[in-house]
């Protein structure tokens, strides 16, 4: 009998070797990760980190910090991935935090944040879909394939 993935192998499944492709602010506090084979819907607090810093956070949208123009996420967060293939993704099994990896030593570490909200949802091709509910718990929808 084949084993049973748990929700961080099978959003890893989906996504090794692939890359963002576009970044969307679709409404205030939600945002888009656009994969090749794949969508990540992120309705609670997110950030990208480097190996030495955290470099950009949804909530820097429209942020000034002292640059000439403002911070525009969905540009910035595309150049920093861009390019960058998956090699992993982790779901902690009680607050249903996701980090996904990227090559070149960066991570998008997304926080449910929420005892009742939906944090994030997951969907790819095969029709695999990911959601964290509210209070940390997975609801899983994968496809079954029909015995003859």
């Amino acid at each position: 009998m084949p084993q049973k993935l748990k929700p961080g192998e099978m959003l890893t499944e989906s996504l090794r070797g692939f890359s963002v492709v576009s970044v969307e602010h679709y409404a205030e506090d939600s945002w888009r990760l656009n994969f090749e084979a794949a969508g990540l819907n992120i309705q609670c607090p997110w950030r990208m980190v480097s190996n030495v810093a955290i470099v950009l956070g949804g909530s820097d949208h429209k942020q000034k910090f002292g640059l000439p123009q403002p911070v525009d996420v969905t540009v910035e967060a595309l150049r920093l991935l861009s390019g960058k293939t998956v090699e992993s993704a982790r779901i902690d099994e009680v607050t249903a935090d996701l980090c996904i990896t990227f090559a070149g030593g960066i991570r998008v570490d997304v926080f449910n944040d929420s005892s009742g909200y939906e944090g994030w949802t997951f969907a790819d091709q095969r029709g695999t879909w990911l959601v964290a509910q509210g209070g940390g718990q997975m609801a899983i929808w994968k496809p079954t394939v029909a015995k003859p």
